[in-house]
Parts: C-alpha cells; structure tokens; sequence
C-alpha cells in the first residue's frame, strides 16, 4: 500500500463526507465525486492534507478538462477550511 492516496469529499448537512475508497490518483478519486461542491483530498502517511500545486492542477484537469483555467473554485474553499482541522478518524465517510 502506498503511503499516500486520495479520497473524494463533500459535505452534507454540515458534515464532511467522504468516499470509501484509497485511490491512488486524484483523477480517479474525481470520478467519485457525486454531487456538486465535490473536491479531493490526500491522506499522507496517515496525515489527511490538501492538495499541493501539482495535485490541484491535475484535479482541475480532471474535474474541467484541460483548457480549464487554473483560478481556484470558490465552493472548494469551505472544504479547504473544514478539512484542515479534521483529522483522519473524524472524517465520516459513506459509498
């Protein structure tokens, strides 16, 4: 298992939900997201992050397509916000 993997998230009646699964690259945890807001976030030896330059542009790759425009997505910024106090074991995840 590899030390780092992502996990789509959204947040659903003021709590952070999550997909189940430990995808190994932001693309694929995208084709998670089920509803809109959606975003993707690393767990790194444990420790849950953002995601850093590289992550953000292929996430805004996949999310948008390749002449997307790398200005950030204002809905993104809550989940920035929430998940940066969270850690891994209070994270609630559904399918």
């Amino acid at each position: 298992m590899s030390s780092i993997y992502y996990f789509s998230a959204w947040t659903d009646s003021g709590c952070l939900m999550g997909c189940e699964h430990e995808h190994l690259t932001v693309t694929s945890a995208v084709a998670c997201i089920s509803c809109a807001g959606g975003y993707v976030l690393a767990l790194e030896k444990g420790v849950q992050r953002t995601l850093n330059d590289a992550e953000q542009a292929e996430f805004h790759t996949a999310m948008f397509g390749s002449d997307a425009k790398s200005a950030q997505d204002d809905s993104s910024q809550g989940i920035f916000t929430i998940a940066s106090g969270l850690r891994t074991r209070g994270v609630a995840r559904s399918s």
